[in-house]
């Protein structure tokens, strides 16, 4: 199916519009299938509730006729006398006075009497029509809302899961406010087009035919004048559909505009504190949410517009109706009044149906961009081949491996080295050097673009993601808590942890006992980021949950970067206990990580320039050796011991 972008709707004729529509509600349709018995049963109703508007004016006009035939029979006798040839009237004088003599009689009734009976029986038929009415309306509107409900849920659940399954190319690219409003927003949007539309699509055609089908009954001469102008109501909603296109449009992405707004000003609050900066974001809040405010605006004047152009048109039709009941006074009441009876009930489901193409053409958009990121496939895929790991028999090695993020030069380049299991190796080098590179494509978070990166001796190509990650724990230098409980936050490392394990891996971290100090101990809530703890504490929560995962591969990201000496001497302790007979891999900046290291990988510009120990890289390597003055120089002259002379 051909993608149609939010531009193509806003320039597109009515007739291309309904055909580029037919597409993504097909696909909406599919998510009607668990639920199509509710679904059809919502459907009948709607139809029952539409054939009711027929019924009730044929109602109308039985009741009426009931109800005031007695009292105009000597009326309607006198008329039709009067339309006799004289020769005729003279001949059956005695026999018309007679007649006319019961019809007076059955005129004079008394009222009370004439209410008992079937007279009775015929006007409760309007209570019981208008409750039977009311009851399929009742059920088609909670059939539809019920089912809308699940598919909305189940729309929802697929496009975050297909989001979730994005590869971090995607995520860098994306805002995440508009990621947001896309899953909250658009996917209810497209709910609406897919429940509403189809309810109304059935029910409201249903009840203007069936209207029109019983005043056609009573007297079609009445239905022509009245319908003679019924076509030409659709010429404001082509009208006004076009600019609906492109103000609908708009506003979704000013809404999305918002939403980015807001989740970077909370996000970032620290730092719209810091710089004082509050008056800016709510300018900005203002500036985005104005936008949406007049786009808004425009689509609601555009859609309250077409009832009146479309009531404007009908009242002329109204109009000649009531001309030709002028020129016919033959009409009796009952006849009138089930005739007017009929307009009334005709126009507001009329009224539904004009709004009901402008409402698809917004629905229409939003649907569009959920489709989009449905269908969008991840740049990382699993291979139809790929394998579960089954722990992990061997070193890691990259293979002549480079790599670019987009289109700017090599992040790394021609990167060739080999890391023995069950050994430690530290990445050292400037920002920049591509240690954090090796990383993510260790992790496949990126493929390279030549060569290859190995674990057990398998291309990470021909492993399941989920499973390469699984045999990898990681302590990033940026810790992310989650807005949850410090046992939750832990627990994430393992989902099918104990509370003894958990309560292990963070004694471990060192972290048990400021835990305990917490007013609520493990269920402590740490606040959005854990801004409820020291950067040391969320540290070693962070490490508690490494532990925790206990994989056979550790990537340490600057994991002691946020802790103090002391506390630093404790940690690594623990990552040493932690580390035994597992491949560890960090990227280390502190003289003490490098000390502990079996080997050290020195890089420069996206390059490994060499492999060795502290000692063997002090007396070989320049870069090393200049790296380690930058850095690790203060440590020395603070009293630590001199790594070159102790190795």
């Amino acid at each position: 199916m051909k993608k149609i972008s939010r531009k193509d709707i806003a320039g597109m004729s009515t007739m291309e519009f309904l055909k580029a529509g037919a597409g993504p509600y097909r696909q909406l349709a599919g998510y009607l299938k668990p639920y199509k018995a509710r679904f059809c049963l919502g459907i009948f109703f709607g139809a029952l509730y539409g054939l009711m508007n027929g019924g009730m004016v044929l109602t109308i006009k039985f009741v009426a006729e009931q109800v005031f035939g007695s009292k105009n029979s000597a009326k309607e006798f006198d008329k039709l006398v009067d339309t006799l040839p004289e020769e005729a009237v003279a001949e059956g004088g005695g026999a018309i006075d007679a007649t006319r003599a019961v019809f007076q009689e059955a005129s004079q009734v008394d009222t009370g009497t004439a209410l008992t009976g079937s007279l009775m029986l015929a006007a409760m038929l309007v209570p019981a029509i208008m409750l039977l009415r009311g009851f399929c309306g009742y059920m088609n509107s909670y059939c539809m809302l019920w089912v809308s409900l699940r598919v909305l849920s189940d729309i929802r659940t697929r496009l975050f899961g297909k989001l979730m399954g994005q590869s971090l190319d995607f995520y860098n690219k994306q805002k995440g406010g508009d990621l947001i409003q896309t899953v909250f927003n658009q996917t209810r949007m497209a709910q609406q087009a897919l429940t509403t539309v189809a309810s109304d699509i059935v029910k409201q055609p249903i009840a203007v035919v069936s209207a029109v089908v019983a005043i056609f009954i009573i007297d079609w001469k009445f239905a022509m004048a009245a319908l003679v102008l019924f076509p030409i109501c659709i010429i404001p909603v082509i009208v006004v559909g076009r600019n609906v296109r492109k103000t609908g449009g708009k506003e979704e992405e000013e809404a999305g505009m918002l939403m980015v707004v807001m989740q970077e000003s909370f996000a970032g609050i620290r730092v719209v504190k810091s710089h004082a900066r509050e008056e800016h974001e709510i300018e900005k809040f203002t500036t985005a949410n104005n936008k949406m405010m007049k786009f808004i605006m425009r689509w609601r004047k555009a859609m309250e517009l077409v009832g009146p152009l479309v009531e404007t048109v009908a009242s002329f039709g109204v109009a000649a109706a009531l001309l030709y009941v002028a020129i016919r006074p033959d009409l009796g009441a009952a006849h009138f009044l089930a005739l007017q009876a009929g307009l009334v009930l005709l126009y507001p489901p009329a009224k539904t149906l004009s709004r009901l193409h402008i409402l698809m053409q917004k629905c229409l958009a939003a649907t569009t961009k959920v489709f989009e990121m449905m269908e969008r496939e991840p740049a990382i895929k699993d291979a139809a081949d790929a394998v579960e790991l089954d722990g992990v028999q061997g070193g890691i090695a990259f293979e002549k491996v480079s790599f670019a993020y987009g289109k700017r030069a090599d992040a790394v380049t021609d990167v060739d080295f080999s890391i023995e299991q069950g050994k430690s190796y530290a990445l050292v080098g400037q920002s920049g050097a591509g240690k954090s590179t090796l990383f993510s494509l260790l992790l496949r978070f990126y493929e390279p673009r030549e060569g290859r990166v190995t674990v057990g001796g398998i291309d990470v190509r021909k492993i399941k993601q989920h499973s390469l990650r699984d045999h990898i724990g990681v302590v990033n230098q940026d810790i992310f808590l989650f807005h949850d409980s410090i046992y939750e936050n832990i627990r994430y490392g393992r989902l099918n942890a104990t509370q003894e394990e958990i309560e292990h891996a963070a004694r471990l971290a060192h972290a048990h006992d400021f835990i305990l100090e917490q007013d609520k101990g493990y269920d402590t809530k740490v606040g959005d980021k854990g801004c409820q703890l020291s950067g040391g504490q969320q540290q070693r929560l962070s490490i508690a949950r490494a532990i925790l995962r206990d994989a056979p591969i550790l990537l340490l990201d600057e994991a002691t970067s946020a802790l103090d000496s002391e506390a630093e001497k404790h940690i690594q302790a623990a990552l040493e206990e932690l580390s035994k007979g597992k491949t560890t891999i960090a990227i280390a900046h502190r003289l003490s990580t490098i000390l502990n290291a079996d080997q050290i990988v020195v890089m420069d510009k996206g390059r490994v320039c060499e492999v060795g120990t502290h000692a063997k890289l002090m007396e070989t390597s320049d870069i090393y050796r200049r790296l380690y003055m930058m850095q690790f120089g203060h440590e020395m002259d603070a009293g630590e011991m001199n790594p070159v002379a102790s190795g």
